[in-house]
């Protein structure tokens, strides 16, 4: 199954009336689902209004939106004999969707309603013993999320996967894998869709990152983003021209294997190797550092004066900037968005702002994440939502 592409930015509320438009029932039933969303409930009237059609239109979308158990009666509103009016409202547990981010060291994922709302989430470490039983860790995380938030597992309708992989688009084959030792060498993604038995998206980690940080981020330029993630590893994502950035085999943003020292050989130590948390503990051990200390207290340790945890982020700061300053020059973002355990750390944005201020000639945005370490898992939940809105009421119908 193709990948999704990430959303465009908000759209304008403003829209050209559906009858100028050549859209399929399923564009109409797209547009009512999302009004009963927006509104709770509403009556013919109100959603005929919305969505551009008839009354008599509506009453039919609605009668087979009831008849699959997608909307009831919300009561009545009464008037003189024989013109009462229903209002009806969206069962939104009556389908659920499902995002997980796996990592190398945690998987998280939650659950959300047709509204989107999150209605669960779960927090484990990841296993280290396959991909067979990774396939049955999310499986066994999926019943877990349906326990929780009392829902049926038969309502689910689609999951969404981030891994710390290059995902091809169209193939969903794997590469890039390293944080997840054995995800190469089996079909992880046929055998996860076997297994789950509803539709499954699969992306790189960092990719729905940046759609989480989109989707949740209040700023207005979002065009042109870069988005680094900095925790066990380093990854990152681009959206150019309002467009993901994929590349031929899904690897476009993997700035962890940016080659920022002299290539000796085939699989020269990459950028992950001197950034991600083990690169940070062996500088700061090679500082005269604790070995015993993790990344977390090495930044504390940095507050607190210590030469070699403030030398050790001073060294990340530098390799960070460098891979930042390679994006710049080759695509151009006007943002650039720090994520991650490691890359929202304050301690190091600032570090980071101050070094590329420095370096380039023109002002860069540069900022932490918003949505923090979360970002993935929301962005997750995001792809899986809007596949499932696609799936049971059509695609969004093309606006001008």
């Amino acid at each position: 199954m193709e990948n999704q592409k990430l959303s465009d930015p908000p759209r304008p509320q403003r829209r050209t009336p559906l009858s100028a438009r050549k859209d399929s029932q399923a564009g109409y039933l797209r547009l009512l689902s999302e009004a009963l969303m927006e509104e709770g409930s509403a009556q013919r009237a109100l959603l005929a209004q919305r969505v551009g059609l008839s009354r008599l239109a509506v009453s039919e979308l609605l009668a087979g939106l009831e008849e699959n158990g997608f909307v009831e009666v919300d009561g009545v509103i009464g008037g003189a004999p024989g013109r009462s009016e229903r209002r009806y409202r969206l069962k939104s547990q009556a389908a659920v969707a499902v995002g997980f981010d796996i990592g190398g060291t945690k998987i998280a994922g939650a659950i959300a309603d047709m509204r989107g709302n999150i209605l669960a989430e779960v927090n484990e470490p990841t296993t280290q013993t396959g991909p067979a039983d990774l396939v049955e860790q999310i499986s066994h995380e999926i019943s877990a999320l349906c326990d929780i938030a009392k829902v049926p597992r038969y309502r689910l309708r689609s999951v969404a996967v981030g891994l710390p992989a290059a995902v091809h688009p169209t193939q969903s084959t794997l590469s890039f894998a390293d944080n997840l030792p054995g995800l190469l060498e089996g079909g992880f993604s046929h055998d996860l869709r076997a297994a789950l038995g509803v539709q499954v998206l699969i992306d790189n980690d960092v990719n729905l990152a940046l759609l989480g940080e989109l989707a949740h981020s209040e700023v207005e330029r979002r065009e042109n983003v870069a988005f680094i993630a900095l925790g066990t590893g380093i990854g990152g994502a681009l959206v150019v021209d309002g467009k993901l950035l994929r590349g031929a085999h899904g690897g476009a943003g993997e700035v962890g294997y940016l080659p920022l020292w002299p290539v000796e050989r085939r699989g020269v130590p990459k950028l992950e190797e001197h950034v991600g948390e083990a690169g940070i503990r062996r500088a700061y051990v090679a500082a005269g550092g604790s070995p015993e200390h993790c990344v977390r207290e090495i930044f504390q340790a940095a507050s607190d004066g210590s030469h070699p945890a403030i030398d050790t982020l001073d060294a990340t700061a530098d390799h960070v900037a460098r891979a930042i300053l390679t994006i710049l020059a080759l695509v151009d973002p006007d943002r650039i968005v720090l994520g991650g355990s490691v890359g929202a750390r304050m301690e190091l944005v600032q570090r980071v702002k101050t070094r590329l201020a420095q370096s380039w000639p023109r002002e860069i945005h540069i900022e932490r994440s918003q949505s923090g370490a979360r970002a993935g898992l929301l962005g997750a939940v995001e792809l899986a939502h809007d596949n499932m809105l696609k799936a049971l009421f059509g695609a969004h119908p093309a606006r001008d």
